[in-house]
């Protein structure tokens, strides 16, 4: 069973993330372990990983209805968030972006797990995994290459230099050898037993399942544990999760419309023409003031299309606030996507939207 529809989840969700596979076995070492460019910044880290967390208000402060839903939640996020990170900030930037750091693996992960359990509501299965359950495996593969950069020295980090925690010296051959053959081990276990269940009768072949948890597997292995490259985990990390939810926002969209019956004539383009746009300005506009007052690395891309002034905030009060407050819009989209995907009395249409048959 599919999401979007048979092809169009081939070509959303998992035909980009293949393709930056073949692209990375592709480039010379030379490209692979070179800084990354301005325009893969300006595509990827503002176009795809930036802008779709601004896609967000499409679904919840820009949508009367949701608002009305999440009232209290949408209201509360975004202060809750600021309180609990001022402190933080003020005490220490490194650990605010440790902080940041692990809340966005969190909110990585469980967006890998919401789609794939998407996947597993759909495929209607009578006969759940007895020995490989579906979400200990679906977090197994995120969370060992996530361990494997902890007890490993990488040529990457997630937001700033030593967000993670490291510890490498526990990383031996033997330990490695090890973690390896049972991570392994354990996928293996579970797609045996997936078609094992399939060929006994007793369940429906589910491509999207298998797809899913294959990519999910895949692109997590070889963005952090095969190739020691910034752009490598940059380019794994961002199309696989900005693209499926521009996707999903667009796609709740357009299904909410239908369900109203207001939905017109070419209206679906127009909506995710609106989205994408709309949230490709905002993406741009922060990252424009992130850099004005505090980054300073991009005066090169945004004094070309806009007043580039002389502004530092470096050592100063306003520095800490200026921080925590350009991080409220992805900490909130963190927040909001654990209450705006739940099926519960808040969300009345997903259950709908999901349940619709796109073959």
């Amino acid at each position: 069973m599919w999401l979007f529809g048979k092809y169009k989840d081939l070509g959303i969700l998992f035909l980009p993330v293949w393709m930056i596979w073949v692209i990375l076995f592709l480039l010379p070492e030379s490209v692979l372990h070179a800084p990354i460019s301005l325009w893969i910044w300006v595509v990827v880290i503002m176009g795809i990983d930036v802008s779709h967390v601004w896609s967000t208000i499409f679904r919840t402060y820009l949508d009367k209805e949701e608002f009305q839903n999440h009232k209290k939640t949408l209201i509360l996020a975004p202060l809750l968030a600021f309180v609990l990170l001022f402190p933080i900030a003020q005490e220490s930037t490194q650990y605010f972006w440790r902080v940041l750091a692990y809340l966005a693996v969190f909110h990585f992960m469980k967006q890998q797990y919401g789609f794939f359990a998407i996947y597993s509501y759909k495929a209607k299965h009578q006969k759940k995994h007895t020995w490989f359950k579906d979400q200990w495996v679906l977090y197994l593969s995120m969370l060992y290459p996530v361990l494997y950069w902890h007890l490993n020295d990488r040529s990457f980090e997630w937001f700033i230099e030593n967000d993670f925690i490291s510890i490498p010296w526990v990383m031996s051959s033997t330990v490695h050898y090890t973690l390896e053959v049972l991570y392994w081990g354990v996928i293996t276990g579970w797609f045996v037993e997936e078609l094992r269940y399939v060929k006994k009768g007793y369940n429906k072949l589910s491509y999207g399942r298998i797809l899913w948890l294959g990519t999910t597997i895949l692109n997590w292995y070889l963005g952090i544990v095969w190739f020691n490259s910034d752009l490598a985990f940059t380019l794994t990390n961002v199309v696989a999760h900005g693209i499926p939810y521009f996707a999903l926002v667009v796609f709740y969209k357009v299904k909410k419309q239908q369900i109203q019956n207001v939905i017109k004539s070419k209206t679906a383009l127009s909506i995710a023409v609106t989205i994408i746009g709309l949230s490709l300005v905002l993406a741009g506009l922060e990252e424009y003031v992130w850099d004005l007052f505090l980054n300073h690395e991009k005066e090169a891309f945004f004094s070309k299309i806009m007043a580039y002034p002389d502004f530092d905030l470096y050592g100063s009060h306003l520095e800490t606030i200026a921080l925590v407050l350009l991080s409220l819009p992805q900490v909130t989209h963190y927040i909001l996507d654990g209450f705006i995907w739940k099926m519960n009395a808040s969300n009345p249409y997903l259950k709908q939207i999901i349940n619709a048959n796109h073959e």
